[in-house]
């Protein structure tokens, strides 16, 4: 009787903890936030989403610039080939402008910016380091003519690398 009182006290244990480790991911899943969209509204952003938004808000603040706001169609363009790059093995950026089109942007005027890392190396800091250290990519984030930001990202298995996150930016004017 004793040992069946253990191993139903083990059970019940376990399923607590079960539904304890349930109940926890969705909260790690949902670790980003909601983000003010061009025009009103608000986006939910995962994560390093959110962080790198900030970060290009941070620095355009810094320098005096009007800082982004989000919009819909280059967030879902971001987003979508962020993905793809991961689900393709790949690293390009493409013809941007169609593939902005193709989401619903029409714009006048366009840049973007990719990269990817795994572990560290693909935090939002360290590839928005990466970015301002590069003259061609710090030349989009601080451009004024630029108002409009979508930034996704997508992880991954990339070219062997587990955990590989894929970093799109979409910058805009219309």
């Amino acid at each position: 009787m004793g040992r069946l009182a253990l191993v139903l006290a083990a059970l019940l244990l376990a399923a607590c903890m079960g539904v304890i480790a349930l109940r926890a991911e969705p909260a790690t899943a949902a670790s980003g936030g909601y983000v003010a969209r061009c025009g009103g509204g608000k986006i939910f952003l995962n994560a390093k989403e959110k962080r790198s938004f900030q970060l290009h808000n941070k620095v355009r603040r810094e320098r005096g610039l009007r800082p982004f706001c989000l919009h819909p169609a280059l967030q879902r363009a971001a987003r979508a080939h962020s993905k793809d790059m991961i689900r393709r093995d790949y690293f390009a950026h493409g013809n941007v402008g169609a593939r902005l089109k193709r989401y619903g942007y029409d714009w006048r005027l366009y840049g973007e910016n990719i990269a990817g890392g795994s572990g560290s190396y693909g935090s939002p800091g360290v590839i928005f380091n990466r970015w301002m250290k590069s003259t061609s990519h710090r030349k989009n984030i601080l451009d004024r003519r630029f108002r409009e930001i979508g930034v996704g990202t997508y992880t991954g298995v990339y070219r062997g690398y587990r955990n590989y996150t894929m970093y799109t930016a979409d910058f805009g004017r219309r």
